[in-house]
């Protein structure tokens, strides 16, 4: 592999949501709809991440006992998944690609034909858990890109920082079956 993480756009009635589909779908940039990112210091072009985190929200329901000794609260099961991943891109002059990209895809709708619950894919080859290809056929899941914070330290010359977040959208539990991440 090119790298040891990714993130990709896929684009509407795309044939599958794979990584390999956005690296060939070249319409709006020529390197594909594509972010690769290095997990080893920048040393030329490219990206490199810093730190990601995975956050299970869970859905936990308080009823109020008005004249009890405790309110009982109740599991209502996972809430959703969030991956907030931090880190930096070289080259933040005007012709940087991965800048671009993340702008244009921000600008886009999360969603679209074919890709109903999200249309973002990600691969972290060190800690694949959380490794998502969206699909149009059921279960349905993908990636929405939630935000993209740019941080420009001015001591660190042609360089951005980022922090980027992704939602799982679409059947949670179906994609989380899907891996092997059932319980009961």
């Amino acid at each position: 592999m090119a790298s040891n993480s990714a993130i990709w756009w896929v684009k509407s009635n795309a044939a599958n949501g794979t990584e390999s589909t956005a690296t060939s779908d070249t319409t709006n940039f020529s390197d594909g709809e594509i972010i690769l990112f290095n997990e080893s210091p920048v040393v030329s072009k490219g990206g490199h991440i810093f730190q990601s985190e995975f956050n299970f929200r869970q859905s936990i329901a308080e009823n109020k006992k008005v004249d009890g000794t405790g309110n009982e609260i109740q599991d209502m099961g996972i809430g959703g998944i969030e991956v907030q991943i931090t880190g930096l891109i070289k080259d933040s002059d005007s012709s940087n690609t991965p800048i671009t990209k993340l702008m244009t895809w921000s600008n886009e709708l999360k969603t679209t034909t074919g890709y109903v619950q999200g249309r973002f894919g990600l691969r972290i080859d060190d800690f694949p858990y959380f490794n998502m290809v969206p699909t149009k056929a059921n279960p349905v899941y993908g990636y929405v890109l939630n935000d993209v914070t740019f941080a420009r330290d001015p001591t660190k010359d042609n360089k951005v920082g980022f922090v980027l977040t992704l939602r799982v959208g679409g059947d949670l539990r179906g994609w989380l079956d899907a891996n092997s991440f059932n319980g009961e």
